[in-house]
């Protein structure tokens, strides 16, 4: 069958958000699907945006609305429109790349009349699914959010009538089917216009169908009917929409007299209990309330007056004959260069002030934990490389865990948080493969709708818990291994070699084997990952990129000053409390420190561990308690934070005078180059990746590992020496300028990643 490429004229209703109207117009740049034009309808605005359409004079299509009222907007939008199929959106939202190719895509079928896809909210304290798959009634009733077609198949409200609808900011019908039932009835001025026009079109035996594919990405701005983020609005106009819309419509439709008055009466007392509820909560005052309490009843008078007395206001025949009978072609939105235009951040509108000399990419990071819903070493290794890839112009996603399905938008990456899939019962004795294996299903879920609605064109995803296994055997798209320590390893240095670590550490050897390409961190994940996994890892197979940070300005870092020593020597040690991260041969170095150096105190910050190390079935004790007991006579010189926040964490790098961190194996030792960042000298040991962060004499010391003795010494031998502690302090910062930032880190993986696409496609094109 030959695909129809459909012509489509995008209509953006508009009045004051010329900010988020900007956002939008450079967000469309980036739409797959060309054939397509852009109509904007300004009403009555009074900020700037004039001055921002006219940077895309010639581009656009520019009307005017003189009332601020929605569906007399979208009309004239209507009106204006070229294409086969007109699509709305709203000025505060953009949408996924392929959102145009996946309504052209549905709209393939001749009998199809209107359709829309999800639209997530992607604040990133506030995400939430905000429409999908949603049905309404002619009693104005609604259900916005459902799994699927099946999920309220029998309708939870008192209709007798319902349909499929679109939320507004992502609804698309063919052109002729809204001029032949008249456009939008332009008494609804706010909210209900979705509604209303999916249930005429069902009315008129016309198909509307709405789908998950097809996404917007939504962020509320503040209008004249509601400030954002508040429950300050024009509610009174919902229930004029509401009452006026059952008046109207429900008695064709078979609702009965009396369902259409209690619906009314329903409403409108609801919302007068609810203003007197937002003010005993305190947020609204009571002149708001009052004034939302007047507004309802004359607001419910005029809806039911005009609803069941007037007739709808639609488009005149002779403005539908005319628009009928256009023959024009539509005015191209896209230009040469819009390919190559950056990504946009949806929430700010930062843009990377960039010139890219080929498209940018589309990427998907697996993370199992991310901020900021969570930190932990792969989580903020993965937020570091989506900041950095925004930053050089690339779109990014990151799929993380999360307790229900929502998307936001977070230091220059769209985060989707997905549950868990409920599959793999054969498995569920093992509780580390069951869970990987259903969070790694989950994963694969995602990132198919987020191949048909965003167009990524590579999977990127740690070693650590598989994520990406799936994907990897699916083998839909490159999938670029990032190799640090994992279960296997982990479980050679505690001995532990149950059933279910094993089974744990033969998915992970899968997916070494099954990975387009390896990015180990270090020269020594190189070596241990092919001893440890028995594969040989060829030169043209991988990669090494160090890990990056962001470098804190100048103005922040705190080296130390010789000339004005502290009272007290802080050494600090963050991680968590574990025999891996040698918590235990820093409480054996401690007596000998504080012997030598009296002054010295100890912060110990991270999450206790010793219920999995095994330290607690050894002693009774976790580690805090045991330093209380054994260490009694040091007790007092050693401080123990337990987790602490990020703002803490950083806080606590400024102001320690040295850093310590006597890991028995780092793939890298991300840690370091934090404390280094701050301008502090560094312990570390010579095991692992360490060695390749830390330089010996450098900006730090090396000691073996689990040798507290040597531990003692060198912490002795910094503490003693002012001048040692400021100069490699000093250097330590340098060498994170020289090799270890975020940006250069993310230049790396995209070198990497434009090669992988480009190998992977010629695979299969042969």
């Amino acid at each position: 069958m030959t695909m129809i490429d459909h012509t489509f004229s995008v209509i953006v209703n508009t009045t004051d958000r010329a900010n988020s109207l900007s956002i939008l117009l450079r967000a469309l740049e980036q739409q797959s699907y060309p054939y397509f034009e852009v109509v904007i309808v300004v009403g009555p605005t009074q900020d700037h945006t004039m001055d921002v359409l006219a940077e895309y004079n010639g581009r656009v299509r520019i009307r005017h609305c003189k009332n601020a009222n929605l569906s007399q907007s979208r009309n004239i939008g209507l009106l204006a429109a070229r294409g086969d199929i007109v699509a709305y959106i709203d000025d505060d939202a953009v949408p996924g790349i392929h959102w145009l190719a996946q309504l052209n895509r549905l709209f393939q079928d001749p009998r199809l009349d209107g359709t829309g896809g999800m639209v997530y909210m992607i604040r990133p304290r506030q995400p939430l699914i905000q429409h999908r798959i949603g049905i309404a009634s002619a009693l104005a009733e609604q259900v916005d959010v459902r799994q699927s077609y099946l999920e309220d198949i029998v309708p939870p409200g008192q209709g007798k009538f319902w349909t499929g609808r679109m939320m507004g900011t992502n609804m698309a019908y063919r052109r002729r089917a809204l001029l032949e039932i008249g456009g939008f009835d332009e008494f609804f001025e706010w909210l209900y216009d979705d509604s209303s026009i999916a249930l005429r079109l069902t009315h008129a035996g016309k198909i509307v169908h709405p789908v998950k594919e097809a996404v917007v990405y939504h962020v509320p701005a503040s209008s004249r009917n509601r400030v954002t983020n508040s429950y300050n609005a024009r509610w009174w106009v919902q229930t004029k929409s509401v009452i006026y819309f059952t008046q109207q419509y429900g008695p064709e439709m078979g609702e009965s007299q009396h369902d259409l008055l209690m619906r009314s009466l329903h409403y409108a007392h609801g919302h007068w209990l609810w203003a007197g509820q937002l003010q005993s909560q305190g947020r609204l005052t009571r002149r708001q309330a009052w004034k939302m309490r007047a507004a309802e009843v004359k607001s419910a008078v005029i809806g039911a007056c005009h609803g069941r007395y007037r007739p709808p206001q639609l488009l005149a025949p002779a403005q539908i004959e005319k628009a009928m009978q256009t023959n024009d072609s539509i005015q191209p939105y896209l230009v040469e260069n819009s390919t190559r235009q950056p990504a946009v951040n949806p929430v700010s509108g930062q843009q990377p002030n960039i010139t890219l000399t080929a498209p940018p990419l589309r990427v998907c990071l697996l993370s199992a934990a991310s901020p900021p819903f969570q930190y932990e070493g792969v989580g903020r290794h993965t937020n570091l490389m989506a900041r950095g890839l925004f930053e050089l112009g690339h779109t990014v996603h990151v799929i993380t865990h999360g307790e229900k399905e929502a998307v936001s938008f977070y230091d220059g990456a769209y985060v989707h948080q997905v549950p868990h899939a409920d599959r793999y019962g054969r498995y569920c004795m093992f509780a580390k493969l069951y869970y990987a294996l259903n969070h790694s299903h989950a994963v694969h879920d995602k990132v198919q709708r987020l191949i048909l609605n965003d167009g990524i064109q590579i999977v990127d995803s740690p070693l650590w818990q598989f994520d990406g296994l799936v994907t990897a055997v699916h083998n839909r798209l490159p999938v670029v291994v990032r190799l640090q320590t994992a279960l296997r390893q982990i479980t050679a240095i505690q001995q532990d070699s149950d059933a279910d670590t094993r089974l744990v550490g033969e998915m992970e050897e899968e997916m070494i084997r099954r990975a387009a390409y390896l990015v180990p961190n270090s020269q020594a994940t190189v070596r241990k990952g092919q001893a440890v996994y028995g594969i040989q890892f060829t030169s043209d197979r991988y990669t090494i990129i160090p890990h990056g940070i962001v470098p804190v300005d100048d103005e922040a870092i705190r080296p130390f000053d010789p000339d004005n020593s502290p009272d007290t020597l802080t050494v600090l040690y963050l991680g968590r409390l574990e025999k891996r991260k040698g918590i235990q041969d820093l409480f054996q170095a401690i007596p000998a420190v504080l012997e030598k150096v009296p002054r010295t105190r100890f912060i110990i910050a991270g999450a206790d561990n010793s219920h999995r190390d095994g330290f607690q079935q050894e002693t009774g004790l976790d580690y805090a308690a045991y330093f209380s007991r054994h260490y009694a006579k040091y007790a007092k010189n050693v401080t123990f934070l337990g987790r602490v926040s990020e703002e803490k964490l950083h806080e606590l790098y400024q102001t320690c005078d040295l850093f310590v961190a006597p890991s028995l194996y780092e793939s890298f030792g991300i840690i370091y180059l934090e404390a280094m960042n701050y301008a502090k000298p560094v312990i570390g040991c010579r095991a692992g990746g360490i060695p390749e962060v830390v330089a010996h004499g450098e900006n730090g010391l090396l000691v073996e590992p689990e040798a507290p003795d040597q531990l003692a010494e060198a912490i002795n031998q910094l503490l003693q020496s002012p001048a040692k502690l400021r100069d490699m302090g000093l250097a330590g910062r340098q060498r994170l300028l020289n090799k270890f930032t975020y940006i250069q880190m993310a230049r790396q993986f995209a070198t990497i990643y434009r090669q992988t696409i480009n190998q992977y496609a010629a695979r299969n094109t042969e």
